[in-house]
């Protein structure tokens, strides 16, 4: 009894100031928000390993989109922070006097970038489109006898990862992987809205165009300033959508962002289209290639290259791009496993971990950017994977990936979190929002300088996610509070 009052009375000396933390979180683990759900807490000094707050903290807990934590630390690690895909333009057949008796090939290499400007240093669709043209001018190609094949076969086409809900699969943020992205697989999708709330609104067009697609509409009209409450339900390879929910009134016309039904065909449909309105005959068609080919290096008529990886993650991390992450788990399966499927990369995450010394007990992952609500980890391997990464060559370009607390400048969501307080500017953040989630990670400095790795998990709370954001950003300020 005389022991366990020493080793109780050593404990409050030893951190003091951790005691109102932990007030905090049993007192708020009552409260009307998470008492009916589960709530994960933990954080420690990134130098030394002390604990600084744990409470459920090898619970196992949906992280949402968090998960980007652990799937572009993977990238960063095996891949090199600048590692660059490789899109190539192949021809066939003979080339004589402009007249090309044989096939274009597009082969694609994973790139998440291709025909998109959000990164730093890619080329927009038209861009892209215009090089490639160019390219094949160069050539001296003036005529194509025969067709426009995109090759997408570096990776197996199962585009979705198990367990995504229906509901997620047409809209952009559900775009399926593709070993031949172009435009970050999605479409525009432009709608003229009624007169008065619930009146039909009528779809317009889609930009880019995508052939063959049809839709069937039951989008309705919404109130004044309601935003985006529209979903497209289609499944990869399914060109006929159902539209359901509704958007704004008061506005000429509104958009809302679907997934391509099929990038890789698209993409040779789309560089046809161009050849054509540069002057360049094509007798052909537009396919995927079906079967793995090799190609003739004395045939290549272009190579694009990508951003460097650490490019990448800045904006998977910063904006949460689940396309770019599902990208990303994939190319690390093809460059280190014999296989390029969601699952061998999960495999191979988990297996890095093990080598790496973070735990694992508690974890069940099925994709790599969180947007599975069977997913789960633990607040305490979040952060063990954040302190492992602060003694990595890479650290740096993981830690300016992350949101920034209270900066209107950063590009991330957080630009209202802790503003005049702490945590302002300081707070470094990955956070995950789908139904019944919120967490949010990442790493904090203390009044002397000390470098904090936190992570917070709740699960089926009741409320807000706004709610949810309050108690975690009023976490972060104590944490960043400490001497």
């Amino acid at each position: 009894m005389k022991k366990a009052l020493i080793i109780f009375l050593l404990f409050t000396a030893v951190i003091p100031a951790q005691n109102s933390i932990y007030d905090f979180v049993n007192r708020t683990s009552n409260n009307n928000t998470l008492k009916h759900g589960i709530w994960g807490v933990y954080a420690e000094y990134a130098d030394t390993g002390e604990p600084i707050v744990d409470f459920n903290s090898e619970k196992s807990l949906a992280p949402a989109s968090g998960l980007k934590v652990f799937t572009t630390s993977l990238a960063l690690a095996v891949l090199g922070e600048d590692y660059r895909y490789e899109t190539k333009l192949f021809y066939d057949g003979t080339l004589s006097d402009g007249i090309l008796k044989g096939n274009i090939y597009i082969v694609g290499d994973g790139d998440p970038t291709l025909g998109s400007a959000q990164v730093k240093g890619s080329m927009n669709m038209e861009k892209l489109m215009q090089s490639w043209v160019t390219a094949i001018k160069g050539k001296g190609i003036k005529s194509v006898e025969g067709a426009i094949f995109a090759d997408d076969l570096i990776f197996e086409r199962n585009p979705i990862p198990d367990y995504w809900p229906y509901i997620d699969l047409g809209n952009y943020y559900g775009a399926g992987t593709s070993g031949l992205c172009i435009n970050d697989n999605l479409y525009y999708l432009y709608f003229e809205p009624g007169m008065k709330v619930d009146d039909p609104a009528e779809v317009l067009r889609t930009e880019p165009y995508i052939p063959d697609l049809h839709f069937i509409n039951y989008m309705k009209t919404g109130k004044p300033g309601s935003g985006d409450n529209g979903y497209i339900y289609a499944a990869p390879g399914q060109y006929t959508a159902t539209l359901r929910g509704t958007i704004p009134a008061g506005v000429d016309e509104f958009s809302i962002k679907g997934s391509m039904p099929d990038p890789t065909l698209f993409t040779a449909q789309e560089l046809k289209r161009v050849i054509q309105n540069n002057g360049i005959r094509v007798s052909g068609e537009a396919f995927k290639v079906d079967v793995k080919r090799v190609y003739d290096d004395q045939k290549l008529i272009s190579t694009t290259y990508s951003p460097e990886l650490k490019d990448i993650v800045y904006i998977v991390n910063k904006k949460s791009n689940n396309l770019y992450t599902e990208q990303l788990l994939r190319t690390t399966a093809f460059e280190k496993t014999p296989s390029s499927t969601t699952e061998s990369g999960i495999t191979f995450l988990l297996d890095f971990m093990k080598t790496n010394n973070i735990p694992v007990e508690g974890i069940e992952l099925y994709d790599g950017c969180g947007l599975s609500r069977t997913n789960s980890i633990t607040a305490k391997t979040m952060v063990k994977l954040l302190i492992h990464n602060t003694r990595q060559k890479y650290f740096n370009s993981f830690y300016v990936s992350l949101g920034v607390a209270g900066d209107p400048e950063d590009i991330s969501a957080y630009k209202n979190y802790g503003v005049n307080t702490l945590i302002a500017r300081n707070a470094r953040i990955k956070s995950g929002l789908i139904n019944g989630v919120r967490s949010h990670s990442g790493y904090i400095k203390t009044k002397s300088g000390r470098t904090v790795a936190f992570s917070f998990i709740a699960n089926n709370y009741q409320g807000s996610a706004t709610e949810v954001n309050k108690i975690h950003i009023d976490l972060m300020i104590r944490l960043a509070e400490l001497d």
